[in-house]
This record gives C-alpha cells, sequence and structure tokens, in this order.
C-alpha cells in the first residue's frame, strides 16, 4: 500500500474533496457533477462534525487520494442508521486505501449506533453505484448484505397527454406558505417506506429549499376541502448538463397518503410537473424510486415512460 495518513477534514477541504469525487465519479461512470457549493451544505449541516465524521487519506507528496464520510444523525423512531459514503482516485485504487479508510469508518460508523440509548434497530448502510465493481468488493469484503436495489430512471419531456387529477383533488402550485403541511404529508406516506425515517423541520427546510431545490417547479394535491394529500417536490442540477449533454429536472419526492393511493393523484402530480419542466425548458426529467417499492411506484413510473439508467446497491451491517 501506498504510503497515507488519514486525517480529519475542515471546512478548507471542501474544494478539493469536489475535486476528488468528480475525478472518481467520471472514471465510475456516475451521471452527476458534484458542485462545491453542494458538498459545503452537506458538510456544514449542523450534525456533522468533521473532525469526528469525516477522514481523508493523504499520499507521502500531501496529495488528497481518498476520503471517507459517516453520516449519522439520531432519529429516535423507526430505525436508527449510520450511512458510510467516500471514494479514492482511481490512479490510487488497489492499493490499499479504501481497506484503510473502511478500517477507520466501519468500527466509527458501529460505535455511533451503539452508543444511542434505545431499543431501536441499528444499521450501517452503504449505497453503491451497481457498475463500480471494486467498491462492490469492498463492501462485501467488510460483510455488508445486498438489501435493496435503487433505480434511476429517465424520460425525455414532451409530447406526452396531461393526466388529469381525480375528481374532488386540485393540482396547485407549491405552498411556502404551508411547508410543515408538506413535511407532515412526506412522513407520513413514507412512513411504510423501507429505510424511511421522519424528516424534522430543518431537514425538511434544507431539502426544499437547499442546494438544488425547485419548488417553483413543484406541486402538491388538495382534496375538496383544501387538506393536501400529496405533494411532489422537484429538484435540478445545472452543473450536470455539461457532463450528461441534457437539461434533466428531478422528480426529488413523491409522496401520496396512503389513502389516496392508486387513485391518479400521483399520476397528475407528476403531469404537472412534467408540464413545468417543459415551459422551463428542461429536455428529460429523472427520478429515483427504490425498486420494491410498497406503492408500486417504479410501474407507475415505467408506464408514464421512464427508463431504467442505473442502479444502486445498498449494502448493510445490522448492529443491534
Amino acid at each position: 500500500m501506498d504510503t497515507i495518513e488519514l486525517v480529519p477534514a475542515s471546512t478548507d477541504d471542501t474544494a478539493r474533496i469536489a475535486a476528488l469525487i468528480n475525478i472518481s465519479e467520471a472514471f465510475d461512470g456516475v451521471p452527476r457533477i458534484l458542485e462545491v457549493d453542494e458538498l459545503r451544505e452537506e458538510l456544514e449541516a449542523p450534525e456533522v462534525d468533521l473532525a469526528r465524521d469525516l477522514r481523508l487519506a493523504i499520499s507521502a507528496d500531501g496529495d488528497l487520494v481518498g476520503w471517507i464520510h459517516v453520516r449519522q444523525t439520531p432519529a429516535g423512531e423507526v430505525q436508527e442508521k449510520a450511512f458510510i459514503d467516500g471514494t479514492v482516485l482511481p490512479s490510487h485504487r488497489d492499493q490499499g486505501i479504501g481497506r484503510a479508510l473502511m478500517d477507520w469508518a466501519v468500527p466509527t460508523a458501529r460505535a455511533r449506533l451503539e452508543a444511542i440509548d434505545n431499543h431501536l434497530p441499528k444499521y450501517i448502510r452503504i449505497y453503491a453505484y451497481e457498475q463500480i465493481a471494486d467498491l462492490q468488493r469492498l463492501v462485501t469484503r467488510y460483510g455488508f448484505t445486498s438489501v435493496r436495489w435503487f433505480e434511476e430512471l429517465l424520460m425525455p419531456l414532451g409530447g406526452r397527454p396531461a393526466t388529469t387529477a381525480p375528481d374532488g383533488v386540485d393540482i396547485v402550485a407549491w405552498p411556502v406558505d404551508r411547508q410543515e403541511e408538506t413535511r407532515q404529508v412526506k412522513n407520513s406516506a413514507f412512513a411504510d417506506h423501507w429505510g424511511s425515517t421522519p424528516s424534522d423541520a430543518a431537514d425538511w427546510e434544507q431539502r426544499v429549499n437547499g442546494f438544488g431545490g425547485r419548488p417553483d417547479l413543484s406541486f402538491v394535491a388538495l382534496d375538496a376541502d383544501g387538506t393536501m394529500i400529496g405533494i411532489c417536490l422537484n429538484s435540478c442540477f445545472p452543473a450536470d448538463e455539461a457532463l450528461t449533454g441534457r437539461r434533466d429536472a428531478w422528480v426529488d419526492t413523491l409522496a401520496t397518503l396512503s389513502d389516496w393511493r392508486g387513485k391518479g393523484v400521483a399520476s397528475a402530480l407528476i403531469s404537472h410537473s412534467l408540464a413545468a419542466f417543459v415551459a422551463a425548458d428542461f429536455t428529460h426529467s429523472a427520478i429515483g424510486v427504490d425498486s420494491s417499492s410498497p406503492t408500486g411506484a417504479s410501474r407507475l413510473y415505467r408506464s408514464l415512460g421512464y427508463e431504467l439508467q442505473h442502479r444502486l446497491v445498498v449494502g448493510e451491517i445490522q448492529v443491534a
């Protein structure tokens, strides 16, 4: 193995971490460009302690050749989760650097979870694109079991007839003054989704109005009494256009209350979103979905014209 040193990170490292990630992901065929401001928003979140949660792999020449992040925020409901995310510079792979980073990250994640004083199930999870074979091997080496598959789907925009809302349902623009209601709809609708825990107010604020969020292209569904029964929060990441050659708008969070599933609410929310995307000159719509979602969402999206582009594998270790 190359002589490396694992050191804590600081806010001054954000730009070079982003550069490392972009080089690695381009090599691995990951279809995105990570902007420095996007990473900075993630690393400056209140729950992140850079000295505690991140390690950088520094070569003998002082170069950043790898990084790893243990992300864990106590949920207090349903389950507790710690996520591991990281990469090694392609030119420095197969030299033991990934193992050194994982030797630090897995025990760190385990200790963080074991320190939580409740009886909820606790898991360490890694999301990895299926095509990154060396990462899949590394994850397996450390005892992670593949437990779930998430799909990224894509559809060219234009030429599709609008889907009307069910009788008694109105699809309206995202109401900026009803954010708590949108959060409650998301939490209720996702309560039976694998791996989901409720979003608190700060997390939801970042998701709606943080980097990439486009509430101006988003919609909610109201019943005849004006009660919110569904949401479609959308996003976009313009820097990706240089890599993909497309202008993608993402259906980020689509949620329908359980009593309204199967009645066309989700289809109507997507239809309104697609029309807004076309009006804003996007060329494609993208969406991510759990391939085993209890709502049948993957089948719905395919019926609308979305097609599989990439698949992510969730590796898991159960701690308690």
